[in-house]
């Protein structure tokens, strides 16, 4: 499996990771990422940084559990 670093940023911070999914996904990522992090934040703006990056892997989780039941009933 051929493993490319990508860089890219979240809320300014840069990251470079090391993923077998190619840059146009990844940056895809980190826009979803971005984008869902200012979204929660808005909505609550008592909500700190960590708290909403918590929040966000939660519900990542969520719909992988999801996805994989889904799948595994079929």
């Amino acid at each position: 499996m051929v493993m490319n670093r990508v860089q890219g940023q979240i809320l300014g911070k840069t990251y470079t990771l090391s993923t077998s999914e190619n840059e146009a996904h990844m940056q895809a990522v980190f826009k979803l990422a971005n984008t869902q992090l200012i979204d929660l934040q808005q909505q609550n703006a008592q909500l700190n940084q960590n708290d909403a990056l918590v929040l966000i892997a939660l519900n990542a989780l969520s719909d992988q559990l999801s996805m994989q039941h889904k799948y595994e009933e079929n």
